[in-house]
């Protein structure tokens, strides 16, 4: 189907404002959840293990349904799809709340992994399709979106667990004025199908992502990110009161700290990007990634590990938005499954990245385990640099 290639200023700027409230209600939506993982294995009184096998549903769900999201992207357009999956998400949501034992729990996860999946490729491929058409990066803006969104939902659930409030009516609220505000808001989603890229002469374009060079590049790029976004959020707080003896509400800082400075760099990636190309800022935050968090790792301080957590979420900032954006206009492939494939392949990642850590923390300790960060930001900046030759030789991606 013909989509057209100019939309006026008002529509585009309508669009951006959608997709933008639906990058925020998907951080809110699920950083209000984890903060209160502590209250519902009180309840249902879960040892560490079973609760490990519970959590380890929202990636099962998200594992199982993301190339199927692209399909469906594809099948129906990402506004459709974002529509379902914001709906969906509303009601899902408060599934964790209810589980009244811990299998209910890991079904109620594996529901919203899946809810997750669809709307992680609608909303990526709606903020590419917009990008399109605006002729300008736009992603790394609404992957500042879901940023402040995290952080908003995660300060409001722990106001929300000081205070008590039980948490399937806590999640109750949080899904449903999330979602009626995205569901109004996305009202100025563009309206047709995600474009597929132009193929090179001669070449055919399918729906099925094949494993392009670059498109292999991207997923190993962000298998990496994984790792780097994954330790922050699973095992910051963790390191500084155990490893560092640092007071409970030090710790929590290493994560807000990496959140706003994660932030903050999406704000100004579409910027940098647009100047610089995406495999420069690729490459100058990965660097900053490995070196800063390195440097941290061997002063070993509170200090110095919130200042470290915080540079690894400024370096880590544009890796995700470059990768969507440059998968969903990847030359002989459909928006949605270019992006599907890559996200199929980050859920790995993280999926992953926890249990490997914790294996290492327990069999060299904190700052040898940790390192693997400092290791991922090099391994991204060697991708980096081959992208940018693959890119070279890639015309049909700009």
């Amino acid at each position: 189907m013909s989509i057209g290639t100019t939309a006026g200023p008002q529509t585009l700027h309508r669009a951006r404002w959608a997709v933008a409230a639906a990058f925020f209600t998907n951080g809110a939506a699920f950083a209000s959840w984890a903060p209160r993982i502590p209250s519902v294995q009180q309840a249902l009184e879960l040892d560490a293990t079973t609760l490990g096998l519970a959590l380890a549903g929202g990636g099962i769900g998200g594992l199982i349904f993301t190339l199927l999201s692209g399909m469906v992207v594809d099948r129906f357009g990402s506004r459709r799809a974002l529509f379902a999956a914001i709906a969906a998400l509303a009601v899902c949501l408060v599934l964790p709340g209810l589980a009244p034992v811990w299998w209910g729990l890991l079904l109620a996860l594996i529901l919203l992994g899946v809810v997750d999946a669809l709307m992680d490729v609608a909303m990526n491929a709606a903020g590419a399709l917009v990008e399109q058409r605006s002729g300008r990066s736009l992603l790394s803006g609404f992957h500042a979106a879901w940023s402040i969104g995290a952080v908003t939902g995660g300060v409001l659930s722990a106001a929300a667990a000081a205070l008590g409030v039980a948490v399937w009516l806590h999640l109750l609220v949080v899904g449903v004025v999330l979602c009626a505000t995205a569901l109004v808001l996305g009202r100025g989603l563009l309206r047709h199908t995600p474009p597929t890229a132009p193929a090179a002469p001669g070449e055919r374009t399918t729906r099925v992502a094949r494993p392009t060079p670059v498109l292999v590049l991207l997923g190993l790029l962000v298998l990496a990110a994984a790792f780097i976004e994954d330790v922050p959020q699973s095992w910051s707080a963790v390191y500084l009161s155990t490893g560092l003896d640092a007071a409970p509400g030090v710790a929590g800082l290493a994560f807000v700290a990496f959140s706003v400075f994660m932030a903050a760099g999406r704000l100004v990636g579409d910027r940098l990007v647009d100047r610089f190309g995406p495999t420069r800022v690729l490459l100058a935050g990965a660097l900053l990634t490995a070196v800063a968090f390195g440097l941290s790792l061997l002063v070993a301080s509170p200090v110095a590990a919130i200042a470290g957590f915080a540079l690894v979420g400024l370096g880590a900032s544009p890796i995700f938005p470059v990768a969507f954006s440059l998968a969903g206009r990847l030359s002989g492939a459909s928006a949605g499954g270019g992006i599907a494939l890559v996200s199929l392949v980050s859920r790995v990642g993280f999926l992953i990245a926890p249990l490997l850590v914790g294996v290492l923390v327990d069999a060299t300790g904190f700052r040898a385990a940790l390192s693997v960060v400092s290791a991922a930001g090099l391994i991204v900046a060697l991708l980096a640099r081959r992208l940018r030759t693959e890119m070279a030789r890639t015309p049909a991606v700009p």
